[in-house]
């Protein structure tokens, strides 16, 4: 019996309707079965195999009309649902959508930043690039310990240190952390660990230049860079022809503008 109960656990599926279906059918018929037992000794009823059919039919209508299904039965699974007078639950499908990384008008440069925290090690890194989708400037670091919110803060102010130091004025400033650039924009309060931080980044990013959200898919050469921070000591920058090998591919995509898939 154990086995028996171990095999019938291993394949249970709740993805779909009919998955939902046969698992409430074994689970409510052993419970009417226990509640019929019981009445039939306690109450002195007698228990009917028809009763508890119906109990049982019962209970999976009422459960297949809260029921999402995630996936499409097969053919075969809808026959045996209509089978059982069960109505098809549509399953809501959702789409995600593709997304790439924009160059910057003619004339301008974008700097976009990211931050890696893992296991409490934080590192991060950034490029810059002209309208072309040309480096000018990459950069990595490792900034030891903290959170994954000041690893985002510290990338973004040593991105603009950088900036400044080198007389480069950009225009743009992109980030994959909405709470981060909700923060800096002043529609959220930052949290006292990267408040000073945010405060110098304002002193250091040209008057003229916006800072944005984007998804990380669109933010992919910046997020390759923070990785490659948890391998530096220290600060690395980079010119175009000597970005880290684990920078190629994402480097490559954006100069190509190929989209990105982001999951719903």
């Amino acid at each position: 019996m154990p086995s028996l109960h171990a095999n019938w656990l291993d394949k249970i599926n709740l993805s779909s309707q009919f998955g939902m279906v046969s698992t409430s059918i074994a689970a409510l018929t052993l419970w009417h079965i226990w509640l019929s037992c019981n009445s039939a000794i306690f109450a002195g009823s007698s228990m009917s195999w028809i009763c508890v059919r119906n109990q049982v039919i019962q209970g999976v209508h009422d459960l297949s009309i809260s029921f999402n299904p995630k996936i499409q039965d097969s053919y075969i699974n809808q026959l045996r649902l209509n089978h059982l007078s069960l109505n098809q639950i549509p399953v809501v499908v959702q789409n995600g959508t593709w997304t790439n990384w924009q160059v910057p008008p003619y004339g301008s440069l974008k700097l976009n930043t990211d931050g890696s925290c893992i296991d409490n090690a934080c590192a991060g890194g950034g490029v810059v690039r002209d309208h072309t989708g040309m480096i000018i400037l990459g950069f990595s670091s490792s900034f030891g310990i903290g959170n994954s919110a000041e690893a985002e803060a510290k990338a973004m102010h040593l991105g603009l240190r950088l900036c400044s130091e080198r007389g480069l004025s950009i225009s743009f400033m992109e980030l994959d952390s909405l709470f981060l650039v909700n923060c800096f924009n002043d529609l959220w309060n930052p949290p006292w660990a990267i408040e000073y931080i945010l405060r110098d980044c304002k002193n250091l990013i040209p008057s003229h230049a916006s800072v944005s959200h984007v998804f990380r898919e669109a933010n992919g050469l910046a997020d390759r860079l923070a990785a490659h921070g948890h391998t530096c000591q220290g600060t690395f920058t980079f010119e175009r022809d000597a970005l880290p090998t684990t920078c190629h591919a994402a480097y490559q995509a954006d100069l190509l503008g190929q989209p990105q898939y982001r999951p719903p």
